[in-house]
């Protein structure tokens, strides 16, 4: 599996999860699937109303779902919803239940699934990226 991400996406993870050093937080990802490669286009941050907590995190459907459409209509070739990414606290590198249960939400949306990452940055930054595949 390959993803490139735009500068500008990763960018916007980044400065999320330096924003919400302290708590869980995330975000979803804009872009395409092409020829077994995921392009990462834009990233959403999680809205205003979201919940972040130390051990806990909730996004704001609605306004995700308006400035998915929004941001999405911005391109040629309107982008999709190809996954999402959160960050756990500390060094903690597996989903929970919850994110299983998200996640399969998520690979719902299209044919060839969903990406899902996590990000950590004890001891240092790192990304690990998962497909979820439709069930």
């Amino acid at each position: 599996m390959k993803v490139v991400f735009s500068n500008s996406a990763y960018a916007g993870l980044l400065v999320e999860t330096q924003e919400k050093i302290r708590t869980e937080t995330g975000g979803v990802f804009l872009g395409c699937y092409n020829d077994d490669v995921w392009y990462i286009i834009e990233t959403i941050d999680p809205g205003p109303k979201s919940i972040f907590r130390i051990d806990y995190f909730e996004y704001d459907q609605p306004y995700i779902s308006h400035l998915i459409n929004k941001r999405a209509r911005l391109y040629k070739s309107n982008l999709t919803l190809v996954g999402l990414w959160h960050r756990h606290p500390g060094s903690f590198d597996i989903f929970s239940t919850t994110d299983d249960g998200t996640n399969a939400k998520y690979a719902l949306i299209s044919k060839n699934g969903a990406l899902s990452m996590l990000v950590n940055i004890d001891p240092v930054f790192r990304l690990s990226v998962f497909h979820v595949s439709p069930r």
